[in-house]
């Protein structure tokens, strides 16, 4: 497997003190699913769709969290009602490569600490569809909205499901690092992120201190409280939206508070969500199946010491779930840790020992 492609595996996943009323989070409850699974759009017929999905629903996949696609959610809407699934739509944020709308307005775009814009194709960290929009640039988060709006007047979805909704790696998960001859024991500038002048000139009125005088901004803590906060306002006017429709908000997230933090600038557990769902995926942080215990113990703790009743579903990579144990050793791991139940990546990766396990699971109510 080649590099970009190994990235692509993970980046195609399921990528604050500021707070909205909580007139959302009530609706925690009306997630019936217990189990969920991303879906890239596909060209199936209504029928092909009926039929997997019914498959799905009989093993205990209730969830289906699938590609921004207006015209395939009108034709799925009454197979989902039939099979009293839910659809959310899973809606790519703060990446968003060749959007022809972005694309008109190459201000929007993330700029990393050496100057160079993520709009222009040779400067994209890792790999070429890594195209980043700032999030301190009131048009991209009115534009966002502007989608998001669009999704929620559709009466029969469910929810939206954000994903990349957080800036680049700074810092890959250990694993990978690897695969691009890197060695990130600290923040490098080509991978730091956002340094455009909108970014500048807040900061400086917010913070009073200028990033360009600064030796080296990436020790300030003042610089990364910044940044937590513009992923976490962004978030929180994406959910007034959501709520406004009586509609679920969740998000991809990474796998636990501290380590998104860390390595993409995510504070998810200050955001206005009806639910959360970290990627999990301990392979590419060079761990074992128990480390998705106590990355969800971790999420699940960090949610309580905020007082909020947002459920959080752990995320599970399928290609490393090779055993029929491993994966049942996730699953129960996860449950046994707070999850409320868990969300696969992806349906193309789902083996007979999987749909095996979900339906032993299902079958002992677990």
């Amino acid at each position: 497997m080649d590099k970009r492609s190994f990235l692509k595996q993970l980046t195609l996943t399921a990528g604050s003190l500021y707070f909205l009323p909580q007139t959302g989070w009530g609706k925690t409850d009306k997630m019936n699913s217990k189990n969920w699974i991303w879906i890239h759009n596909k060209k199936w017929t209504n029928e092909e769709w009926r039929s997997r999905l019914s498959r799905l629903k009989e093993i205990g996949i209730g969830g289906i969290l699938l590609g921004e696609n207006h015209r395939l959610f009108e034709r799925l809407f009454p197979i989902v009602d039939d099979l009293e699934m839910e659809l959310h739509a899973w809606m790519w944020t703060m990446n968003r490569p060749n959007d022809p709308v972005a694309l008109k307005h190459p201000d929007w775009y993330a700029v990393n600490r050496n100057g160079l814009s993520t709009y222009k194709k040779e400067n994209r960290p890792y790999v070429d569809y890594y195209q980043w929009l700032c999030p301190s640039n009131e048009e991209v988060i009115s534009y966002l909205e502007e989608r998001v709006e669009k999704l929620c007047q559709m009466e029969k979805l469910q929810g939206v499901h954000l994903d990349y909704v957080r800036y680049p790696d700074v810092i890959l998960p250990k694993a990978l690092q690897s695969n691009y001859g890197l060695v990130q024991d600290k923040e490098f500038p080509e991978f730091d992120y956002c340094y455009c002048p909108t970014c500048q000139a807040k900061f400086k009125k917010e913070y009073g201190e200028d990033l360009s005088k600064m030796k080296d901004p990436s020790v300030s803590k003042e610089w990364k409280q910044f940044r937590y906060d513009r992923i976490t306002k962004a978030v929180n006017r994406l959910a007034s939206i959501t709520n406004k429709h009586s509609k679920m908000l969740t998000a991809a997230v990474f796998p636990h508070p501290d380590k998104a933090r860390e390595i993409v600038r995510q504070s998810w557990d200050d955001w206005n969500l009806d639910a959360v769902f970290p990627m999990i995926y301990y392979n590419f942080y060079g761990q074992g199946v128990p480390w998705v215990g106590s990355s969800t113990k971790k999420g699940v703790r960090a949610l309580k010491n905020h007082s909020t009743n947002r459920a959080l579903y752990s995320g599970l990579y399928l290609p490393e779930l090779k055993t029929e144990s491993d994966f049942l050793q996730a699953v129960k791991i996860s449950l046994k840790n707070g999850a409320k139940g868990v969300a696969v990546f992806d349906y193309n990766s789902l083996k007979p020992h999987h749909r095996k396990v979900f339906k032993q699971l299902t079958a002992s109510d677990l």
